[in-house]
């Protein structure tokens, strides 16, 4: 059986800084700084070059964080993101056969979803919590609400067009475990090294 993302989540803040590292070298001094404000689960995105040899660095680096590892689409991605030591897989859709190969290794996997059908999907395989994802365009709070009466053991975990504005909303709803913010590491910030500005906007959360 998959571990619970929820159990998961519980170590952490109920915002996950959802990261996609300009370089290898970001990696240590940005997961230093964010945890120095609490965020002990942080999200690896799949987006750049250097996110596997990062997964594999904090792991090894910063047991006490929780990596896990996003944008993970397919099963070779999947595998990559298991070998490297992530401890809980992201991804922006729903696909039986990745939830099946986390499950293997006990791994907590979070499917992307936009509708009910995934949902049932996700709670069929066994699954306590998904992505909602874009969240802002899949119609974010009102959308989370809704599908409150219908599965009332799913979590949500919305990524995509949350903001610091809004993130708040997001956090009300008792059917949110937890929010993905990109808002707390700016590409701009991560690649001149300006920790203390990310220090700065990881303390307002």
């Amino acid at each position: 059986m998959t571990i619970s993302f929820q159990e998961l989540a519980k170590k952490g803040k109920p915002i996950v800084p959802v990261i996609a590292l300009p370089s290898l070298e970001c990696a240590l001094p940005l997961a230093d700084t964010l945890s120095s404000c609490g965020f002990n689960i942080l999200e690896i995105t799949l987006r750049t070059e250097c996110a596997l040899d990062a997964i594999k660095l904090l792991v090894e680096s910063r047991p006490q964080l929780v990596i896990g590892a996003g944008t993970v689409k397919n099963t070779l991605q999947l595998q990559q993101t298991l070998d490297a030591g992530a401890q809980f897989i992201v991804s922006p859709g729903t696909s039986a056969e990745m939830i099946a190969k986390a499950r293997e290794y006990n791994t907590a996997v979070v499917p992307g979803v936009m509708t009910p059908s995934e949902i049932m999907v996700a709670e069929n395989l066994g699954l306590d919590t998904v992505k909602l994802f874009p969240a802002a365009l899949a119609g974010g709070t009102d959308f989370i609400t809704s599908m409150a009466a219908v599965f009332p053991g799913m979590k949500f975990f919305p990524t995509g067009g949350v903001s610091e504005d809004d993130v708040n909303r997001y956090l009300a709803l008792p059917n949110v475990v937890c929010a993905g913010g990109t808002w707390l590491t700016p590409k701009t910030l991560m690649e001149k090294g300006d920790w203390n500005k990310i220090h700065e906007i990881a303390q307002r959360c």
